[in-house]
């Protein structure tokens, strides 16, 4: 099997980026179950706030996109929401993101936010694999 993770490091303000945070994690525990990993750390003075997302691979990705989109109401081409909600501060991702996930890097890209990280993915494991 060819599996290529995706990880995705955001590191945005966190005015309202909380709240909305608590309703993304909600809409994907219940609706997103193959995430491997998918969570939030926030620096002494709660003004800004890293998320770390992995996904097994690219159709992953891709379905955790639908799932934002349709229950969050976040659309790559429009991220004037997004960027009022979360001020992205920087991005960094580890492989190479497609289709909807790809759009929205784009969006944010092209508004000015920050991207570093690595597409090659070398090799590695996650304890999730072996439960499989």
């Amino acid at each position: 099997m060819d599996i290529r993770p995706i990880a995705l490091i955001i590191t945005a303000a966190a005015q309202t980026c909380l709240l909305v945070y608590a309703q993304l994690i909600n809409a994907i525990r219940e609706s997103d179950k193959d995430v491997v990993a998918f969570f939030a750390f926030g620096n002494s003075d709660g003004t800004e706030i890293t998320n770390v997302h992995v996904f097994p691979d690219a159709p992953t990705l891709e379905r955790h996109m639908a799932v934002i989109r349709e229950k969050m109401g976040l659309l790559p081409g429009e991220l004037t929401s997004v960027l009022e909600l979360m001020e992205p501060l920087g991005v960094q991702v580890y492989g190479a993101p497609g289709g909807q996930a790809a759009a929205m890097d784009q969006g944010m890209k092209d508004d000015g936010v920050p991207f570093t990280g690595k597409e090659r993915y070398l090799g590695g494991f996650c304890l999730a694999d072996l439960r499989t």
